[in-house]
């Protein structure tokens, strides 16, 4: 968090270098709509106000704590938890009292150390320009519109006004047919079916360490299933069991994850991998690696759909032991295949494509559709909890407190008999 600014700044800068940068800014193109990647991608807020028009944010993840804020919707941290912990939606009292602390910290970091290195190095791109650049934070005030990646059904619940549009699983699409080779691997395994390990594009399998590479090929070794292996390295492995496949690629995992024979999916937990599973009903094993990873495995594995393994905890036959249950225990299927229908239910009657594209749409015709920004969007945060209301109202309860003491104490020393002391003198006779 505190190399964000700088790490920031370069992005900006690199950005701001490039020649088809320079070429845009100089065309005198007319755009209906501008769409931004909402996490850290700052450095194009400028282009809004250069070429007047709306904008929307586009975000893989769900809201961040200053999406809720920009977007004037309730800050719901007392049951919506920070990606980067790993409570769930029913917080304790000092995990609530941690939860907003750091979702309350990020927001005020982000306005005071963050945006002001962005308008820093903005000003310094458009120092030729003929009309002063207003600070990103007033531009990011006209925001139209925040599209999200999550679905009621995976992440936890928040307050959203109407600038936020849940657009999560709009990615689903039917399954295709397997290549013949990895179809021919997975219908020999019979009825015990495949599983599939797998970290996605940002992690690299064949990056991990030597021992934690054993600790897996041994669990795998164990098992009467067969097993595909997202492996990078295409010398390959020679202690690999006879029913492990390694590939450098993959098919896409929706059609993974829709084959009969599919009993598990082993990954990072990200929220796409999260999302295909549950829509096709298979239950995962999560890894979490860093981010936001470690919210969405507790997050299914509380939904009873998942199992969640740590890194640095794992052994062989906690890794044998989480797989045999999760595939021999019919409760995760079933778990899995209950939220599969809720998800099914939702989006084959409400298609999130449909709803993202509509509201874009919707922007554009109404030239970025001012009147859905509440009247909240003029408050701070502060005000918008009526954290200030709070304090007063608590300031006066304690002050009435503090004079019904005061009169008290008043009264009992008016009104109360004296007590006096009377010494007696024994006089000797």
């Amino acid at each position: 968090m505190l190399t964000l600014p700088d790490r920031l700044s370069n992005v900006c800068k690199a950005v701001y270098r490039e020649p088809v940068f320079h070429q845009l800014i100089a065309s005198r193109e007319h755009f209906d709509l501008i769409v931004i990647e909402a996490f850290m991608n700052d450095c194009m807020l400028p282009l809004v106000q250069h070429f007047q028009a709306p904008f929307i944010y586009l975000s893989a993840l769900p809201p961040l704590p200053w999406m809720l804020d920009y977007t004037c919707s309730p800050l719901s941290f007392q049951q919506f938890p920070a990606l980067c912990t790993d409570f769930t939606e029913e917080m304790n009292l000092p995990q609530r009292i941690v939860n907003v602390f750091l979702n309350v910290m990020v927001i005020y970091y982000r306005n005071w150390f963050i945006l002001p290195r962005v308008d820093q190095v903005a000003a310094e791109a458009w120092i030729n320009s003929t009309v002063p650049l207003s600070p990103v934070k007033e531009i990011e005030r006209n925001l139209s519109l925040l599209i999200t990646n999550t679905h009621p059904v995976i992440n936890y619940q928040y307050f959203k006004s109407a600038l936020i549009v849940e657009a999560g699983g709009l990615h689903l699409v039917p399954p295709r047919p397997l290549p013949q080779e990895v179809e021919s691997f997975v219908n020999g395994s019979s009825d015990a079916g495949f599983i599939v390990l797998s970290f996605g594009s940002i992690l690299r399998g064949a990056s991990m360490p030597e021992a934690t590479r054993r600790i897996f090929v041994s669990a795998f070794s164990r098992l009467p299933f067969r097993v595909l292996w997202k492996w990078e390295d295409e010398s390959g492995m020679t202690d690999l069991p006879p029913n492990v496949k390694l590939s450098t690629w993959l098919p896409p995992l929706q059609d993974l994850l829709a084959h009969p024979k599919m009993r598990l999916l082993m990954t990072h937990g990200g929220l796409y991998s999260n999302q295909e599973t549950v829509w096709n009903g298979v239950p995962l094993i999560g890894f979490p690696v860093f981010g936001d990873q470690v919210n969405y495995v507790i997050k299914a594995e509380r939904d009873g759909y998942a199992i969640y393994l740590n890194w640095i905890t794992l052994t062989e036959d906690i890794l044998f032991n989480a797989i045999t249950e999760i595939v021999n225990n019919p409760k995760y299927k079933e778990n899995a295949q209950k939220l599969s229908n809720l998800m099914h239910d939702q989006i084959d009657l409400d298609r999130p494509l449909e709803r993202a594209v509509h509201a874009i749409e919707y922007v554009i015709r109404h030239r970025g559709a001012p009147h859905l920004r509440p009247a909240a969007c003029r408050l701070s945060p502060i005000e918008r909890e009526s954290i200030d209301v709070t304090f007063i109202y608590t300031a006066v309860l304690f002050t009435l407190i503090y004079l019904i003491v005061c009169f008290v104490r008043f009264a009992f020393r008016k009104f109360s008999p004296h007590v006096v002391k009377v010494d007696t003198v024994k006089k000797s006779q």
